[in-house]
């Protein structure tokens, strides 16, 4: 675990670590917003962060993808590991925050 934690490095893990947040607390479809307590930050701070999570998450693959490109041996599975993680959070996120965001279209 402290290995794979080290290969993440503290920023991409952190990013993770957010995201993950953001999914297990994702607010029902239809909330009403609250301004006042501590349900201030499910129903009106993670819909906000969930669209820039998301390019967050879109941004690291791609540096991920520039990066391995460019490196070989263990580093250039270090990243194509990245590349994977990336895109696997990014597609739970998109389906777990799909249900919300069409309930505020619709």
């Amino acid at each position: 675990m402290i290995s794979f934690l080290h290969d993440l490095r503290p920023m991409r893990a952190l990013l993770l670590m957010v995201v993950v947040i953001s999914i297990i607390f994702k607010p029902a479809p239809g909330t009403e917003v609250v301004y006042e307590g501590l349900t201030v930050f499910n129903t009106l701070l993670l819909p906000v962060f969930a669209p820039i999570l998301l390019m967050l998450l879109f941004l690291d693959s791609l540096i991920a993808k520039l990066w391995s490109t460019q490196t070989e041996g263990s580093e250039h599975k270090r990243y194509k590991m990245i590349l994977r993680i990336d895109l696997a959070m990014s597609f739970i996120f998109i389906v777990v925050w799909f249900s919300y965001f069409q309930a505020l279209a619709g």
